[in-house]
């Protein structure tokens, strides 16, 4: 069979970078112009990248499920993978939190992540949606990890010192930062306690004073690459969407 990358209609260099590569590999592309497959597009192998919503409508046509981490991954890691105090609540447990937090939607983007002075500044929600809460720490270097079968196939740094780790074209790795990092994610991955899902993004970092912990996971099939290997993480989509149950 011959996989099918299915992009969506919105340009970007990820996507340009991984139809280059899917080209080169000898797959097909289709770059659909809507939400909605063409009726007769029935492709042996559809492997998806795109905007989260854009690639669950998309998966949810051809029969699929986008393969996602759950709310709760990270609060269910130990401690050792964390570097700081995590807790899930709903938006209404979140907005009576008195003192400065970092808050985040645990998947989805529905609200800006950052520090909040108090939860009342979070922005109008349902009460019952799901809040990621933690106390605010700083990130020395923060790195992108794409994983399959609970092995790391392609990273890159995105975030060293409070900025973009870019100068030009190329990604700037601290050489310290990646190797304690790595050697963090390598420990998590072999965690025979931890359930993982088969394909999926870990981003992982420093955090200052405290050591390597993970940042947050997310579906591959949303992420970006930054300086990610294309044909790595093309592999690692192939395990990111499964026949709908």
């Amino acid at each position: 069979m011959i996989p099918t990358l299915i992009l969506s209609p919105r340009y970007s260099d990820d996507s340009i970078t991984l139809r280059r590569a899917a080209i080169a590999l000898g797959w097909d592309v289709m770059r659909l112009a809507g939400w909605r497959p063409p009726e007769d597009f029935a492709p042996d192998e559809p492997v998806l990248h795109a905007e989260p919503l854009f690639a669950e409508a998309v998966a949810e046509r051809l029969g699929l499920s986008v393969v996602e981490p759950p709310e709760d991954f990270l609060i269910r890691l130990p401690d050792r993978y964390l570097g700081r105090r995590l807790r899930l609540m709903t938006a209404a447990e979140a907005r009576g939190l008195a003192g400065p937090a970092f808050l985040k939607p645990p998947n989805r983007k529905i609200f800006s992540p950052r520090v909040y002075a108090s939860g009342a500044d979070l922005p109008d929600m349902p009460d019952d949606d799901p809040v990621l809460a933690s106390e605010p720490v700083e990130w020395e270097a923060e790195f992108r990890c794409f994983i399959r079968d609970r092995r790391l196939r392609a990273w890159s740094p995105y975030w060293l010192g409070g900025a973009l780790a870019r100068e030009g074209d190329d990604w700037i790795v601290e050489p310290d930062a990646w190797a304690a990092t790595g050697a963090m994610v390598d420990r998590l991955l072999a965690d025979p306690a931890l359930d993982l899902p088969a394909a999926f993004v870990l981003d992982a970092g420093v955090v200052r004073g405290v050591g390597p912990a993970v940042v947050e996971a997310n579906s591959a099939s949303g992420s970006g690459l930054y300086g990610c290997d294309p044909s790595e993480v093309l592999d690692v989509l192939r395990a990111a969407v499964v026949p709908a149950a």
